[in-house]
């Protein structure tokens, strides 16, 4: 495990002339300018410098748009934002959980950007619903129609989805598929998404242009977010996913792998969506505790509170006696106890996944979303993958309790990738390279003195 780490960070480019030639070979383009600071900045805090084809796909839709059309980025920017210069300035009347985090995290890295206007999603959503592969979609995205960007709430969501939009997400990555859309209802609802972790519901809004806005997750291929690291992603310090706010460090790790229970656990809330008359049932969180039901032998799994604020016309007492709904939490270090650990999506995509990885334990991972490092961590290397409608979970943790030293095997491998790679300095050298990206496609428009 470690010595796959090592290899990693051995490809890597350790001079500025190949750090650039690789560069221009994966983009097609040179360098944006102050890359050089930024080679340095990388070197300085031990970060990758050329595995970020992440980054690639995010801009390369907007780079194509400049070619026809050289003002489209920074024209868009302006659109959906007032101008930002040197300065924050929140243009969403709702706090977020990250108001207090983005200043001190930019602070970090700030002489490395240039002058430039950003647009930061401050919420846990997606807000950018166009999926730019589609057919003819550089002409749409070059005819941007929206006459209300960033107001789009639409309720049912489930429709306007699939039949307005036509965002098919496959539940399946192989073979023949049903749907994301009908397997999750944090994707979907047939009545209404709920909002940021702020507990404001209703907040979900979107654009159906195709804007650049940098935002925590999306979903692929509908939306066409640019990703960047969460601050729900620092690993230890301010708060640690897993463990609500307490910081890990309270926790000590000390049960081995073979003093672990061969059990999948898993405690949270009932988030996942507003609940409606029985249409939680359709809610990963509760498909999860039914099955845990029936195999209780391999999985301690437990509703461990009821979120009331997502209850607008549902029975809370015939919910909390069906699912067996905790009146309190287990003790966060319990995690510790168990070799399987699930993580599963909530109202957003899970904070914890990369504290669970580092617990020393095996992660399960079941997801719709996409975040900055999917291509860094390889499903079956350093984790195991559970299809977003949990029909596979079963035979997985059964996978696992058989073969123990293979399970073993992906559970080191994820724990030594998750300290070693993504660590604060690496967020900081991957947010910072995204904002190059960004000012110089902002800058294109100067160059070409076409602003419209």
């Amino acid at each position: 495990s470690n010595a796959k780490v090592d290899a990693l960070y051995a490809r890597q480019s350790t001079t500025l002339q190949t750090a650039r030639a690789r560069y221009s070979l994966r983009n097609k383009r040179p360098p944006p300018s102050m890359y050089d600071k930024w080679f340095d900045f990388a070197r300085e805090h031990s970060c990758l410098i050329d595995d970020y084809d992440q980054i690639t796909r995010d801009f390369e839709p907007f780079y194509q748009l400049a070619h026809h059309d050289p003002a489209y980025f920074k024209r868009m920017v302006v659109k959906s934002s007032a101008q930002v210069r040197q300065k924050f300035s929140w243009t969403d009347d709702q706090g977020t959980l990250y108001n207090g985090d983005w200043e001190r995290t930019f602070g970090r890295f700030a002489s490395l950007i240039p002058d430039m206007t950003a647009v930061l999603n401050g919420r846990d959503e997606r807000r950018v619903l166009f999926n730019y592969r589609q057919p003819d979609g550089q002409l749409e995205a070059l005819n941007a129609s929206d006459a209300t960007p960033f107001e789009h709430s639409p309720r049912p969501t489930a429709s306007f989805f699939k039949d307005d939009m036509k965002c098919f997400v496959p539940n399946q990555p192989t073979g023949f598929t049903n749907l994301v859309n009908d397997a999750s209802a944090r994707v979907y609802t047939n009545h209404d998404f709920p909002g940021s972790n702020t507990d404001t519901l209703g907040s979900y809004v979107f654009t159906t242009d195709l804007y650049p806005v940098m935002s925590m997750c999306r979903i692929n291929p509908c939306f066409g977010d640019i990703l960047v690291p969460s601050e729900v992603r620092v690993p230890v310090q301010v708060m640690h996913p897993a463990f609500g706010s307490h910081p890990i460090s309270q926790y000590a790790n000390n049960i081995s792998w073979v003093d672990k229970e061969p059990k999948l656990y898993w405690r949270g809330l009932t988030s996942g969506g507003r609940v409606f008359g029985d249409n939680y049932r359709a809610f990963p969180r509760f498909r999860l505790i039914e099955i845990g039901k029936k195999h209780r032998k391999t999985m301690n799994v437990v509703l461990s509170g009821f979120h009331g604020d997502l209850c607008e016309q549902c029975n809370e007492g015939r919910i909390k006696m069906e699912y067996e709904i905790a009146s309190k939490g287990s003790p966060r270090e319990d995690v510790y106890k168990y070799k399987f650990l699930m993580d599963v999506d909530g109202n957003s995509f899970s904070g914890r996944y990369l504290g669970l990885l580092r617990s020393g334990s095996l992660v399960f991972k079941s997801t719709a979303f996409a975040e900055f490092f999917n291509d860094w961590l390889i499903p079956y290397e350093h984790y195991i993958p559970v299809l977003p409608d949990l029909s596979d979970l079963v035979d997985k943790v059964n996978w696992a309790v058989e073969n123990d030293d293979e399970a073993h095997r992906i559970q080191q491998a994820g724990q030594a990738f998750a300290e070693r790679v993504l660590t604060n300095d690496q967020n900081d050298c991957y947010f910072s390279r995204v904002l190059l990206e960004w000012a110089r496609l902002e800058a294109m428009t100067d160059a070409a003195g076409a602003t419209r």
